[in-house]
């Protein structure tokens, strides 16, 4: 059994490295890449959340949470405002230059996944994802369990 499962870390780190690899080009007339556009969309969702909350929820780094803020400041897709209850805060909000391109992302992450599962039936689709989002859940319980 376990020869049968082997394969699987190589078949995620290939399927990770060919969707960066979409997504960078993809979003390159964005000028976004695969390490910022999450922090849009993110935000889609929660506008106002902290630089903070928001490396909590991505699960990356607050250095490397910085550097894409800071790049999407600069490309005027992200605005900072001081938390007023918390002045070591800033809460981050969208502008309406991020507003009118966040739909075209969306499509062009549609577009990847019906590349990636074309020929895939939505029963097969449907436990794939089940089984992703159980193991994406073990992970994090043996991240959290070691520190």
């Amino acid at each position: 059994m376990k020869e049968k499962r082997s394969p699987l870390t190589k078949f995620i780190n290939r399927l990770y490295r060919y969707t960066q690899s979409y997504t960078d080009d993809a979003l390159k007339k964005f000028n976004l890449s695969s390490g910022t556009y999450p922090f849009l969309l993110m935000l889609s969702k929660n506008e106002g959340i902290s630089q903070n909350q928001i490396s909590k929820e991505l699960n990356v780094d607050k250095a490397m949470s910085a550097r894409a803020i800071k790049r999407l400041i600069e490309l005027g897709y992200i605005s900072k405002d001081l938390d007023e209850e918390d002045s070591r805060a800033y809460k981050l909000f969208l502008t309406d230059k991020a507003k009118t391109i966040i739909p075209k992302i969306i499509i062009e992450i549609d577009n990847w996944i019906d590349i990636i599962t074309k020929d895939s039936s939505e029963e097969e689709q449907e436990l794939a994802v089940g089984f992703l989002r159980k193991a994406l859940l073990n992970a994090k319980k043996y991240k959290d369990s070691i520190g």
